[in-house]
């Protein structure tokens, strides 16, 4: 597969996650971009501390799935093999701008799919009794939402999102509990963009690591292959 065709497919794939979260969050009534804010209300003090808590916010998760790695399991040993896929190498083999590019792509699609429409619609689910009481609508400041419902709405969109990286048992687990954490993210802080930049962080970090890691190793010297 070209390097320019992998790319733009890559891209366009992370990205129709998010016009798929668009979608539905259209047809249900929801909004899916309500966590980012205008841009007239946007000041540069609100976008750079957004941006700067999403880069430190990814720094945890990097150092735990770094330690994660180390453990001598062989679920743990098929995740670090991945770099060996045809795909994954491909992809590892593009320069470091567009996986950049496909990080924040990754960023943007899978979160607002997740985190701004799964997320909010599930927490302002209403009881058709009448017997508990709802009144978070989106938009609305987590702090408002119903403990229980939110802790539903919590698992089920990390479940979700873990099940869209069915590379391995185990990497679905991971990414669960990455979802929980993105979600933590948007919760904490009523910021969309948050869980963006950190997720985008963590993929171009992750990106970046494994690329170096390949480039690390030594070549096969074809003419030491003739003799």
């Amino acid at each position: 597969m070209p390097d320019d065709f992998l790319f733009a497919w890559a891209c366009g794939f992370e990205l129709a996650i998010g016009a798929i979260g668009l979608l539905i969050a259209w047809f249900v009534g929801i909004d899916a971009r309500a966590y980012l804010g205008r841009l007239e209300d946007l000041t540069w003090q609100s976008l750079g501390r957004d941006l700067g808590i999403g880069v430190l916010a990814s720094l945890p998760m990097l150092a735990a799935v770094a330690l994660l790695m180390k453990i001598p399991h062989d679920s743990i040993v098929a995740i670090n093999r991945l770099a060996d896929v045809p795909t994954m190498k491909a992809l590892l083999s593009l320069p470091h701008g567009e996986l950049l590019v496909l990080s924040l792509c990754a960023g943007i699609g899978e979160e607002l799919a997740f985190r701004g429409c799964m997320l909010p619609w599930l927490t302002a689910v209403r009881d058709a009794t009448g017997q508990l009481q709802n009144n978070f609508n989106v938009g609305d400041s987590f702090a408002t939402a119903v403990p229980s419902l939110l802790v539903v709405a919590v698992m089920v969109s990390s479940i979700g999102f873990g099940m869209l990286h069915p590379i391995t048992k185990l990497y679905v687990v991971i990414a669960s509990l990455m979802g929980v954490y993105f979600a933590a993210l948007l919760i904490m802080t009523d910021s969309l963009l948050v869980p963006i930049v950190a997720h985008a962080a963590y993929d171009a970090a992750q990106f970046f690591i494994a690329k170096r890691e390949i480039d690390a190793e030594p070549q096969d010297d074809p003419a030491e292959s003739l003799e």
